[in-house]
């Protein structure tokens, strides 16, 4: 159970390391992770690096070795099977979050309970590729107008 009312991340104050982000909204979801291509706010991948598919976290352990051993930024897409919703994928918030905070995310997951909630300062945030898919768009007819 997630709080709706956290604010998602600013990219320009956002510091992962200061941070402690609900992730509970990605627990039940799956994912495949690549290495991020162009800006870090679109969806854009390098294909050839793409695996998965992973439960939660085996995605956070993905990106933190994708970021540990190789210093680079992963791109996190949310599987689905809806053809009617937009590809989405992770943040760069939330990604740069799981980078510095993994350990203590996989701690957490195994030790289930053992701790008191934190106080979380915000939550995961998406990005969205509204406009990409075709699929997405409803036809439209023109209606010819008489000049």
């Amino acid at each position: 159970m997630f709080n709706q009312d956290l604010p998602v991340g600013n990219p320009e104050t956002f510091l992962g390391e200061c941070e402690v982000m609900d992730l509970s909204e990605l627990k039940d979801k799956q994912f495949v992770v690549a290495i991020n291509s162009g800006g870090r706010t679109d969806g854009k991948f390098i294909c050839e690096t793409i695996h998965g598919p992973y439960d939660f976290i085996e995605m956070v352990d993905e990106v933190a070795v994708m970021w540990k051993e190789h210093q680079h930024h992963s791109k996190c897409y949310v599987l689905s099977k809806d053809k009617n919703q937009p590809p989405q994928w992770l943040d760069e918030c939330t990604c740069d979050y799981i980078e510095a905070k993994h350990v203590d995310i996989v701690t957490e997951a195994f030790m289930q309970g053992a701790f008191d909630p934190p106080e979380y300062t915000c939550r995961a945030g998406f990005g969205s590729a509204k406009e990409a898919d075709p699929r997405l768009t409803p036809k439209t007819e023109e209606v010819p107008t008489e000049e």
